[in-house]
């Protein structure tokens, strides 16, 4: 590809890019907290994750036997009390299919 046409292409790649306030990469829980609380600030933010659906961790580790090494309650929603208090853990080290849930 020539110069004038790779500026052309380039051009029109411009046009057509979205514009965002703020980019969050990654769409584990970090990421889609931050998407939340910039969207309730007021902010045009959207979310870009590699693999094929939200959960970080929790979503590429899905090996058998995969687990919490922590208390289930602790990766609950806090910043949210009503998925917070709908929300009731299957086991005290819950596994992969539940946390990715």
């Amino acid at each position: 590809m020539g110069i004038a046409a790779a500026a052309t292409r380039a051009s029109e790649t411009a046009d057509t890019v979205e514009n965002w306030d703020v980019i969050v990469i990654g769409a584990g829980l970090s990421g889609m907290y931050q998407l939340l609380k910039l969207r309730q600030m007021g902010f045009k933010a959207r979310v870009y994750e590699a693999g094929g659906g939200v959960g970080g961790t929790w979503y590429w580790n899905r090996y058998p036997g995969a687990r919490f090494d922590s208390e289930s309650w602790t990766y609950g929603f806090s910043f949210s009390p009503e998925v917070l208090k709908e929300w009731d853990w299957k086991e005290h080290f819950s596994g992969q299919p539940e946390n990715l849930r």
